[in-house]
């Protein structure tokens, strides 16, 4: 039999900072010049008069060339955690020879960070050079980066990206994609589709759709290429599929009695972990990515759910033999006994960020956060369709979807920064993320 917090981790989730941390007000310093790192170029001046650092952590030049090239890094890096600014700049310098002359200007204003650059489109391609300065010691970290792509979007995604990792030292995918189920309807009309999307809303395809059946809980490959998805018929049960991004083509994985649900990719995406309600209770299986005959994991007298490798191998899951109908997350290094991680309350749904140091799930209701140790790290509230956030590729964003009734896709800095939000035509579910790959 299917308790009350099984079918909300199977039906309802399937039916359905520290802030970057230069901290920076009323401190002064001296701005002087140093000798070139091996990596760095300088900008040699030297001023000798002391300076108030600004509140304002980056000030971002609007780039030289195609205008929507520049807007789309400037509103990627607004959404970030940085603090980002195009007011009260001196000048339009777009290369180190045009920022020479007003540098010491640059300076006195205390701005820790400045971003200048152009665009160029020859032909098929689009070329971004930049430069991310560290404006008191006129240095040029890292030297002047190019990116080029047939897309200009795509390239300027890639601009965004590296300037956050040269400013932060944090890798960040703004080229990473989105999949999620998309329902509309009621009844035998009711529609369940599965959609690829750019994480901006755009370039929606869809994958593959079902009518009078439901799409449940896919999952990506690490490397963007296949997703594994379960599609539950009118009969209740629920078998895997596997479906290559690139041609399209289908693989039928598993079709057992009862229903096969909610698979997880290894981290060098030769296996897929799921659950299965075959024996009754739900157990957990494993199976080749290929396909197979599966392999009993670990069963019992009560209901494990909702499995998710973690990066080094094993893998967390969902179980309520402590407390019948209230769940807590565990972790299972495929011997001995399984770890409890969660604290006390409803937990499921869990899902590692990329490092293996935090745990995405569900908390009651409330799209949550812990570390791989159980504390608490964020609690985004309750999404009215028990929607646990899923890690980017690179672990500096999740997503998850909001709204019973209308549908909206949710993304975020784990570290602050701008709320994105996306209105979907339908209810969405289970959005998680694809690798660009690059």
């Amino acid at each position: 039999m299917i308790s009350l917090y099984q079918r909300r981790a199977f039906s309802n989730k399937l039916s359905a900072i520290s802030a970057i941390s230069i901290v920076i007000s009323s401190l002064t310093l001296p701005v002087i010049a140093l000798a070139a790192d091996e990596d760095d170029d300088v900008i040699r001046f030297t001023v000798e008069k002391q300076v108030e650092v600004a509140n304002t952590q980056v000030a971002f030049v609007p780039f030289a060339g195609d205008r929507n090239v520049s807007n789309i890094i400037q509103s990627d890096l607004q959404a970030s955690p940085l603090r980002v600014t195009s007011e009260g700049l001196i000048g339009q310098p777009h290369s180190r020879d045009e920022l020479a002359a007003t540098l010491p200007a640059w300076q006195q204003l205390g701005i820790p960070f400045m971003v200048i650059g152009r665009s160029n489109t020859v032909g098929d391609n689009t070329t971004l050079t930049f430069e991310v300065i560290e404006v008191s010691k006129g240095r040029i970290i890292k030297g002047t980066q190019t990116v080029t792509d047939a897309d200009s979007k795509t390239a300027a995604r890639k601009a965004s990206g590296r300037i956050y990792e040269l400013i932060t030292g944090k890798k960040l995918d703004l080229n990473a994609r989105i999949i999620y189920v998309e329902e509309n309807g009621t009844g035998k009309s009711r529609t369940s589709s599965l959609i690829l999307m750019d994480a901006d809303g755009s370039n929606k395809r869809v994958l593959a759709k079902v009518v009078d059946a439901i799409i449940y809980s896919p999952s990506v490959s690490p490397d963007g290429r296949f997703v594994a998805y379960s599609v539950q018929l009118k009969d209740n049960t629920a078998n895997l599929w596997k479906q290559d991004l690139k041609t399209n083509q289908l693989t039928h994985l598993v079709d057992l009695k009862g229903s096969s649900l909610n698979p997880s990719f290894s981290s060098d995406g030769s296996k897929i972990l799921f659950s299965s309600t075959i024996s009754g209770d739900a157990d957990i299986y494993r199976i080749n990515s290929t396909g197979g005959k599966p392999e009993l994991v670990m069963s019992g007298p009560y209901d494990q759910v909702t499995p998710t490798y973690a990066p080094n191998g094993s893998f967390v899951y969902a179980s309520d033999h402590a407390s019948p109908n209230r769940p807590s997350l565990y972790r299972y290094n495929f011997s001995g006994s399984p770890v409890q991680i969660s604290r006390g309350g409803y937990s499921t749904n869990p899902n590692y960020s990329p490092d293996g140091t935090k745990i995405g799930f569900l908390s009651g209701r409330s799209a949550a956060i812990m570390s791989s140790n159980g504390d608490i790290i964020a609690n985004y509230g309750a999404t009215g369709l028990d929607e646990a956030p899923k890690f980017s590729p690179t672990g500096e964003r999740v997503v998850y979807s909001q709204g019973a009734k209308k549908g909206n896709i949710v993304i975020r800095y784990i570290d602050g920064g701008k709320t994105i939000t996306l209105p979907i035509d339908g209810i969405a579910k289970s959005p998680t993320w694809v690798p660009s790959g690059q």
